[in-house]
Order: structure tokens, then sequence, then C-alpha cells
């Protein structure tokens, strides 16, 4: 079994450049688990005492305002980390992560763990680039929702799923495997679902993309790239 649990936490970029012994000891630690679609993994305000790697699958973000109303924060996929940071700093769960569809995720309690980085330095420095990375995810974000106007916004996310999520198709359109509601799309980049359903009812009218089955499939690119006011190195 100790194989098994390496194998997967090679496919998983917190652990991937770990040796073989380095990887060992983190395997000795984990344990994979499996869960359902439409289920909390971790809930908002609870206390932390794991980190979660996604092994395969996919999760949303959610938090809940004093208002009790939710937002979708991000939509996390294969080989993505959460609850690292209130597992380091032995706080609670600022996000429920709440499954899409049925999920393997691979868990790794928060003492065992925490000692085996103060025995690692290296881990903690790759822990620490994860951390940077979701930074400045947010701080961009944050940035794009101050700068740009909805469209705008909204097309950097449909590409930034496209580029994370996306199937090229054999006619040179990008197929979003990721199934997401215009109200989840509006959390994602601060906007009324009845703006997204405006822009993009007026992008599937202009031929920039349409949906099938529920999933996005992105028919010009270049067009879409120019709406989110992006040059095409940008998004590779």
């Amino acid at each position: 079994m100790s194989e098994t649990y390496e194998y997967l936490l090679r496919s998983i970029s917190l652990f991937r450049e770990l040796s073989a012994a380095e990887l060992a000891n983190v395997a000795a630690l984990a344990h994979v688990r499996h869960y359902p679609a439409r289920t909390a993994v971790v809930t908002q305000g609870e206390e932390a005492l794991a980190l979660f790697a996604i092994v395969r699958g996919r999760l949303k973000v959610v938090s809940s305002g004093p208002d009790g109303r939710d937002t979708v924060l991000n939509i996390m996929g294969d080989g993505e980390v959460f609850g690292e940071i209130a597992l380091i700093d032995g706080g609670v769960r600022s996000a429920t992560c709440r499954t899409l569809g049925p999920c393997e995720l691979l868990s790794i309690q928060r003492g065992p763990f925490l000692e085996l980085v103060g025995r690692e330095p290296s881990m903690g420095l790759k822990l620490l680039k994860v951390l940077a990375r979701r930074v400045r995810h947010l701080s961009q974000r944050s940035e794009d929702n101050a700068s740009l106007d909805v469209p705008s916004r909204l097309a950097r996310r449909v590409l930034d799923l496209a580029a994370r999520f996306g199937e090229r198709q054999p006619q040179g359109s990008v197929l979003v495997r990721i199934k997401l509601s215009q109200q989840e799309l509006g959390d994602l980049v601060d906007a009324t679902r009845e703006s997204v359903n405006k822009h993009m009812s007026d992008w599937t009218r202009l031929g920039l993309l349409k949906v099938e089955d529920g999933f996005l499939v992105i028919l010009d690119l270049q067009a879409l790239r120019e709406t989110a006011r992006v040059v095409e190195d940008e998004m590779k």
C-alpha cells in the first residue's frame, strides 16, 4: 500500500520534486479518502486538523459572509492542495471545500506532518511555493475585480478554466470539462447571475463560445483573449 501512496503523492505538485526517501516519509503519514459528489470535505470555521491533496476530482471553495451568502472563491482540480494555511497556523478553516463530483483525496494529519516538515527543510520550501502561488492567484483576482469590467473579468476566468480543465477538440475548439452554473461563474468574478447571462448570451451570438450538455465550449480563443484584455503569451 505504501507504494500506492507514493505513486499518488508523486502526481501532486506539492510533492512532485521530493526524493524517493522524502516521498516514502510522507507516504507513511498519508491516507486516501473517497468522497461522493456535493459533499463538504472541510467546513468554514471548523478546526483545521489535516491537509488535503486532490488525487482525482474537482472541488469548489466557498466562503460564507456575515449575511449568510455563499461566494465561490475558486475551483480546484487534480494535483492541487487545500487546507495548508490553517494546517500550519493552527487556526480554523477559512472556507468550505465541497466536491463537484466523486473525488479521491489524500489526507495528511497536521501534527505528524509538521514534525516531518521540521525534519525536512526542502519540504517546507515546496509548501511555501504552494502558498506563494495561492497568494499570487488571490492578488491577481483582487486586482482584476478592481480594474477590469465584468466582461473582461468573466473572459479571464473562462480562459483560466479552459487552461486548467480544457480539452482541445479536433476542430480547434476547447471543451471545458467542468460544469458551473451562471451564479457560480458570477461569484468567481464578483458579478450578478444576470450580468453573466447577458455576456455569455452575447458571446454565444458572436460565435465566441457555446454550451453543450452543460459544458462550455470555446470556439474562438483569440476573440475571448481580446475580450479579456490579455495577450496570448499571458495565457500560456
